[in-house]
């Protein structure tokens, strides 16, 4: 099984998302970034988020780049090194990163990467979002797990441990300002359909 495939569907998906990034930016002439960075916890949760990102890029790339090194060095997880979990864990990166596109695609100008200070787009409730309230990070947390079987380490395991923490409580911050921006919709949508699945 290549080393390489799981560094390729990561950068797959990161630069769908950048592309996504410039393209709501030249349509609407805003970007769609609207992470903080100061010292309350949505800046907090901004810059971890983007700690164990890039950390995650780093660790695949360098499976990648050196796949013997890396695997004798970060904790090698025996009963999860088997060629069927590898082929089952691209599998599933590969789903979850079409489904974190796809999720992205289909907000239009609603998606943002962040919390905005002022809520400028509708609540989108149909497609994917009358399945889960949160299918990009359904996505996210599925490629997440793709990862830990196809490159499974310590590091894989502690990364997407990390990640699903800093998303879960992203999302309760999402929760609090969509409740706050549209009141009894958004109930009423929370009573409809679930976080996850």
């Amino acid at each position: 099984m290549s080393t390489t495939l799981p560094a390729i569907l990561m950068l797959v998906v990161g630069l769908f998302t950048l592309a996504l990034v410039l393209l709501r930016r030249v349509q609407s002439g805003r970007s769609p970034v609207v992470l903080t960075y100061g010292d309350d916890a949505e800046g907090f949760a901004g810059k971890l988020f983007r700690m164990i990102v890039g950390a995650l890029v780093i660790h695949l790339l360098a499976v990648a780049a050196f796949p013997e090194a890396v695997s004798a060095s970060l904790g090698r997880i025996p009963v999860l090194d088997k060629p069927l979990l590898h082929a089952a864990g691209l599998v599933l990166m590969a789903l979850g990163g079409f489904l974190t596109m796809l999720s992205q695609w289909t907000m239009r100008h609603s998606w943002k990467i962040g919390i905005p200070e002022k809520q400028d787009a509708p609540l989108v409730t149909s497609g994917l979002y009358a399945f889960s309230r949160n299918p990009i990070y359904v996505g996210m947390v599925s490629a997440l797990i793709g990862s830990v079987l196809s490159v499974p380490n310590v590091v894989s395991v502690a990364l997407a441990l990390s990640a699903w923490i800093s998303i879960s409580y992203q999302i309760r911050m999402e929760e609090t300002h969509l409740s706050r921006s549209f009141g009894e919709a958004y109930t009423a949508y929370c009573g409809r359909v679930r976080r996850w699945v």
